[in-house]
């Protein structure tokens, strides 16, 4: 486009913004605009007015060849990547890669993917495959990799579970770098939306800590650090009692982890004198809530004699003991006092409305076992309340007792041991809600230990993020002592995850050349790059 002057018969001269344009072969101009007349000055005038919108009219002509069809997930899978290549995850999964020479797909990159679903959107394999597996960023993930690759992969992850689980162990540690390891261990019920039992040996219906008695289920026994880093993973059909869990696990932490000594932390579900055996004979230590209740009449009455105490202040008492040549350590709290008093009170308080429905007592009521201990049955459908029960529970409330066979550690170090075991409550509730470790969607056994072996690996990874953030804000909160700042709210792995979900690669098409451009990081995200020592991405990703 260009002005041009024209002059009428009269010959009076206009400008005119023309164009020229190409018809059969022959260049031609038309007029697209009149401008008015020549006078002096006014095509200064007209420059200048042009000028003003020039940057817009730039623009508009290159959005005439700019072309965005869509965006993809981005932030995330950076920070994931970055993870399996640190932790030595991708390493392990290559050498697994090679050890299979007949593989079609790239293993590595369908875990991965599978991973970066974990934090996106856990959804089942179908639907991550139908739905989100072409919103990922293409150039770190493969589009064309087929569902059966999917479901192949956790059959390779299952054969090499405990390959995996060894590796990323003892991946760069050394004899200088491997200390005394405090172990957690626990237990908990992941569901499936099935009945059927036929497919295997784990799908079984038995007591479920969700309170689904409808759906079959496993057991997963989790072991893990101090640090809620977990170590590796049991899997138990789900009728498994599970006291009878710790020989297996035990044994992986004595011979197949290569831990030189170990101190084996677990709660009061998995005490039992035969477990604590099975720990002493592998040369382990341990630290085992105690059930008290369980006990001989005479020691009960002597691990609940306040008198024998001493106190730390009023609201705590702590007491070291003996059982069968092992220490007790037995505390009482206030705190925990009047938490057994409202747990207490809560039962009875349901246990009274139904004595005092006019509808006949239920067989779920009469044998609920949180209900039993307080009631005296007379005839199957005749109840009361049991005072003397009542009385004899209150007399027992603050009371917690713990059984180790350390000597090396106070009793209060015990103690602060066996606290520690909230982390692995933590990483339960992080596998089963942010993670949606279940429910589980598969049939067969290997299936089962395939998909469980990704929600262990992104738990890993997680994990890491988690503690990396913990060191970050324990410096800032130093930081803020000196100087008085205000403390900011602790970030979770979860919080900076879903903002880095808000970072997506953008495809911009340039005439015949793609541009990828990625969207700003939110200051969360933001946050967890800089803790985990990764690298600000570029604007433009690739050209």
């Amino acid at each position: 486009m260009f002005i041009k002057t024209t002059k009428n018969s009269k010959g009076t001269a206009y400008y005119h913004l023309v164009e020229s344009y190409r018809d059969g072969g022959k260049v031609k101009q038309r007029t697209l605009l009149s401008l008015g007349r020549v006078e002096d000055g006014k095509l200064d005038q007209l420059a200048e007015a042009i000028s003003k919108h020039s940057d817009k009219l730039r623009v508009f002509n290159l959005a005439k060849d700019v072309d965005i069809k869509d965006t993809y997930y981005l932030g995330p899978l950076l920070v994931i990547k970055k993870m399996m290549d640190e932790l030595g995850m991708n390493k392990c999964l290559n050498m697994i890669q090679k050890n299979h020479p007949k593989i079609e797909f790239d293993f590595p990159k369908a875990v991965f993917t599978q991973i970066c679903s974990r934090f996106l959107k856990p959804v089942s394999k179908l639907s991550l495959y139908d739905n989100w597996l072409q919103r990922l960023y293409p150039k770190m993930i493969d589009h064309e990799i087929g569902l059966q690759h999917i479901y192949r992969s956790l059959d390779l992850l299952s054969k090499h579970k405990e390959d995996i689980e060894g590796f990323l162990f003892n991946y760069d540690k050394n004899l200088f770098n491997q200390n005394v390891d405090v172990v957690l261990y626990d237990l908990t019920t992941l569901r499936f939306e099935s009945t059927r039992t036929d497919m295997g040996e784990l799908r079984q219906f038995g007591y479920s800590k969700e309170m689904r008695s409808d759906c079959t289920q496993v057991v997963l026994g989790l072991l893990t650090d101090t640090d809620g880093i977990p170590l590796c993973f049991e899997v138990h059909p789900g009728n498994t009692f599970e006291g009878s869990t710790l020989d297996g696990i035990v044994e992986r932490v004595a011979q197949k982890l290569s831990i030189r000594r170990f101190i084996f932390v677990a709660d009061r579900g998995l005490f039992s004198f035969k477990n604590l055996e099975h720990i002493k004979k592998r040369n382990g230590e341990f630290i085992v809530g105690l059930k008290i209740g369980t006990l001989k009449k005479d020691i009960q009455d002597d691990f609940y004699d306040l008198s024998k105490f001493s106190w730390i202040n009023p609201e705590l008492a702590i007491r070291e003991t003996k059982l069968n040549e092992e220490r007790c350590i037995i505390t009482w709290s206030k705190i925990r006092a009047q938490r057994d008093k409202k747990s207490r009170e809560d039962v009875l308080d349901k246990i009274r409305a139904g004595l005092s429905s006019s509808k006949p007592l239920t067989k779920k009521f009469i044998t609920n076992r949180a209900y039993k201990k307080y009631l005296s049955i007379k005839e199957k459908s005749q109840c009361s309340l049991n005072q003397s029960a009542i009385d004899k529970d209150a007399q027992r409330d603050g009371f917690f007792g713990i059984i180790t066979n350390v000597q090396a550690m106070s009793g209060r170090e015990i103690v602060s041991n066996y606290k520690e075991l909230w982390r692995i409550e933590d990483a339960f509730g992080e596998m089963k809600g942010y993670l949606k470790s279940r429910p589980m969607f598969h049939w067969t056994d290997d299936r089962i230990l395939g998909h469980l072996m990704i929600c262990f690996l992104s738990h890993f990874c997680e994990a890491h993020i988690t503690k990396r953030l913990r060191q970050e804000q324990a410096e800032i909160n130093l930081k803020s002592v000196d100087k008085k700042i205000i403390k900011s709210r602790p970030l979770t792995a979860g919080m900076a995850m879903e903002q880095l979900a808000q970072v997506m690669a953008v495809p911009v098409k340039v005439k015949k050349d793609t541009i990828w451009l990625r969207t700003d990081i939110p200051p969360n995200a933001v946050k967890l790059i800089k803790a985990i020592g990764m690298k600000i991405p570029p604007k433009i990703l690739q050209h």
